[in-house]
């Protein structure tokens, strides 16, 4: 990632006025905090095969054994609710910001959990997740709103638990190191002690982890 920034989408700003767009490589302020998320968790992650949905830049290539992107309209696009590949067919599922485009997504955590298998691990992120109390679903895609279905409240845990009732999960808060701004994902998986060694990990790089299912600190 660069450091020569332009507008972001629709010609926005980061809040803090600052042009958000890498020039170089398109990253804006969540690829580049979740990118310090899986820096400090690689060596954890080391020799996974991993399935990413959307061509962001978030996660590194070189700590996996293998790197397999679900790219909507493109040569291999994977229907997230119908995911076209056997269970437990890798071991971490990447979604940053795709689960608002799709319309059952209930349907979307279930096979993202079921390719990902009892030991695997999802990483996921929604946009503004505190920006209201409830979820807020629109009942179609939305083009003013980049074509989300829904906007996501803190209740998305009631979602989550409904579609993989055993799923654990560690919240992690990062900061974009280039304009400061915060952002949220969350670990989850069906195997609790996979998600032990990725809190210590995330709390030695001086990240604010918590239980995803039990807190909402602010950001």
């Amino acid at each position: 990632m660069g450091t020569s920034l332009t507008l972001g989408p629709n010609g926005r700003l980061s809040p803090n006025g600052m042009p958000p767009r890498c020039a170089s490589c398109g990253a804006l302020e969540r690829h580049r905090a979740f990118r310090t998320v899986f820096d400090a968790v690689a060596p954890v992650l080391r020799g996974l095969g991993v399935l990413q949905f959307s061509p962001d830049p978030c996660a590194p290539r070189e700590p996996f054994a293998t790197f397999e992107v679900s790219e909507y309209d493109g040569p291999n696009h994977l229907d997230m609710a119908a995911i076209d590949r056997p269970d437990a067919a890798y071991d971490l599922v990447i979604a940053n910001h795709v689960l608002e485009h799709v319309e059952d997504d209930i349907a979307a955590l279930t096979e993202m959990a079921r390719v990902a298998g009892p030991e695997g691990l999802v990483f996921l992120s929604v946009p503004d997740l505190l920006r209201v109390r409830r979820t807020k679903e629109y009942g179609y895609p939305r083009a003013d709103k980049y074509g989300h279905w829904r906007l996501y409240g803190p209740d998305i845990v009631e979602r989550w638990r409904r579609a993989v009732p055993d799923w654990q999960g560690l919240g992690v808060v990062a900061h974009d190191p280039v304009t400061a701004e915060p952002d949220r994902a969350t670990i989850l998986s069906r195997a609790p002690a996979r998600l032990v060694p990725l809190r210590s990990a995330l709390q030695a790089a001086g990240l604010d982890v918590f239980d995803a299912f039990a807190e909402t600190p602010a950001l």
